[in-house]
């Protein structure tokens, strides 16, 4: 079914994120990986013009000298992305099939915090969890199983439909996560940290247009201010973190060093400088697992990386 005939009819869109979710949520863990596996290999073979997009996009977090790498990273960015949409959809477990909690503890998922930030659990006060688009709809579970947060308020882009926001709001809440999508986002954020509540979000792409011009991989890109603006604004530290896969059925949870705002700037300084560092951090992230990274858009700023 095509995207064109999905947005045409929001009848149809409507029952295809049902139908999805259902599935997802009854049919055995590996019957979906491998259902997840086939489709998104299909989509690798039949989207070209997706494959430029997605080697342009990794080629920026990748050495130079490695095609040969950069078109295997392409072909199981894919596939990586379709084990993560079976994951997500079915990841409140409450049918026989979907993720259950033995899928966020050892061996499945290993937990990285060499800075030990969450040490005691659940993490007290109010933080600001970031990430970049990998497998990021399963750190809330994650978190979740593994005791991190008693809950979280997730910063969410609205699919446009409410009924299909609610199938993922009840998702989510499944694990104690929370939606606060992006249109009412900055004052429920703000709301939310003043009341000592750990907040949740994807940084590295900007959907408002209004972010800030950072060096992220070979180029440069726009990075929404949010999180930065919002540790200023509060002085509650920001949290970069990573969920990535080991293989098809074993996770790792990689927790960054904690940025903190300098309170010797000014506060534009500040925004920037933490924007900046973030876009650094998340550099790091993507190289570390390029291919898990969905890059199916264009971020750069201008004069994309060629090959």
């Amino acid at each position: 079914m095509s995207r064109d005939v999905l947005r045409s009819s929001p009848w149809l869109r409507l029952m295809f994120f049902h139908v999805a979710f259902f599935i997802a949520g009854n049919m055995p863990l590996w019957m979906g990986r491998t259902l997840g596996y086939l489709t998104a290999t299909l989509s690798w073979i039949c989207d070209a013009r997706g494959r430029r997009t997605v080697r342009r996009n990794i080629a920026h977090f990748l050495p130079r000298q490695c095609p040969e790498a950069l078109s295997r990273a392409v072909r199981r960015s894919y596939v990586n992305f379709g084990f993560a949409v079976c994951e997500s959809f079915g990841m409140g477990g409450v049918g026989i099939g979907g993720l259950r909690p033995r899928h966020f503890t050892a061996p499945c998922l290993e937990l990285v915090d060499p800075w030990r930030v969450f040490a005691r659990r659940p993490l007290a006060g109010a933080a600001i969890l970031t990430s970049v688009h990998c497998n990021w709809e399963l750190l809330s579970a994650a978190y979740h199983h593994l005791g991190m947060l008693s809950s979280v308020q997730a910063i969410a882009l609205s699919s446009g439909d409410p009924a299909i926001d609610a199938l993922f709001e009840r998702t989510r809440a499944r694990v104690n996560c929370h939606s606060l999508l992006l249109d009412r986002a900055p004052l429920a954020s703000l709301r939310a940290l003043k009341d000592g509540k750990p907040l949740g979000l994807v940084a590295e792409r900007d959907y408002t247009g209004n972010g800030l011009v950072v060096r992220f991989g070979h180029g440069r890109t726009r990075m929404p201010v949010g999180p930065a603006a919002l540790s200023v604004q509060t002085q509650a530290p920001i949290i970069p973190c990573l969920l990535a896969r080991r293989s098809a059925g074993r996770l790792v949870l990689i927790v960054a060093r904690p940025i903190r705002p300098d309170q010797h700037l000014a506060k534009s300084e500040q925004v920037a400088a933490l924007t900046q560092r973030l876009a650094d951090c998340f550099t790091r992230f993507i190289a570390a697992a390029p291919a898990q990274w969905v890059a199916f858009h264009d971020p750069w700023e201008r004069h994309p990386h060629r090959r």
